[in-house]
């Protein structure tokens, strides 16, 4: 490796995808075994309707999420826990690759996390990190983002140039990786290089091969060691 290769200042990743792995095949399968045969159309990778974007953006609870997907079920009578268990199934499980990569990144880089998530799915995979891993998934980074939480998500400028202002970040020493187009154009319309880490990609295949990233005029790569 070229010795002015270096690892970003700044890196800000992506949760599900990069971090986490996720199935959305099995997530639409699973409504539509609840009865809402259209699911996949209301809810994928690439688009969400408005219950799906104003849960995301914590403009609905948990409370009233259920309360719009039992609308959506009409006459089919189903439980709350049958449908917080369909609306999980996305959910398949940490990389352990990634969270030992990210162990070894926090004391070299300033690390960054900006998610498109909601409260359901929130407390269910930090109680499985809990479980799992035995420490505070947040104290992996300096500061997470998660669009619940600060009310924005991506692809939208504002959750992105949020995040810099609040860190107060120089874009040009910044690194952000997604695993969705659609967030990784986001980002660089907000002014941030970025990289599209393109299923089924992982985020330890760039540390392992020490393959250099060329974002624009800038040039990234993984310091060995």
């Amino acid at each position: 490796m070229k010795s002015n290769i270096k690892i970003p200042d700044n890196l800000i990743l992506d949760f599900g995808g990069v971090i986490y792995q996720i199935d959305h095949l099995r997530q639409i399968e699973a409504f539509v075994n609840l009865g809402i045969k259209d699911f996949g159309a209301l809810f994928s990778k690439a688009h969400q309707s408005d219950i799906f974007e104003d849960f995301e953006c914590g403009k609905l609870t948990a409370g009233e999420f259920i309360k719009a997907i039992e609308e959506l079920l009409g006459n089919v009578e189903v439980s709350k826990e049958r449908i917080v268990k369909a609306w999980n199934s996305i959910l398949i499980g940490f990389m352990d690759d990634a969270v030992s990569l990210l162990k070894k990144l926090k004391d070299r880089t300033n690390l960054y996390l900006l998610s498109n998530t909601n409260e359901i799915h929130y407390e269910a995979f930090m109680a499985e990190f809990n479980r799992k891993y035995n420490f505070d998934f947040n104290s992996l980074f300096i500061r997470t983002f998660w669009s619940y939480q600060v009310g924005m998500r991506k692809p939208d400028n504002a959750i992105y140039n949020h995040l810099v202002q609040q860190c107060n970040l120089n874009p040009e020493k910044t690194l952000f990786i997604d695993d969705s187009l659609q967030n990784v154009e986001g980002a660089i319309n907000a002014g941030l290089p970025a990289y599209y880490l393109k299923p089924p990609e992982r985020l330890s295949d760039i540390a392992i091969n020490n393959w250099q990233l060329a974002i624009g005029n800038w040039q990234f790569g993984w310091v060995e060691g």
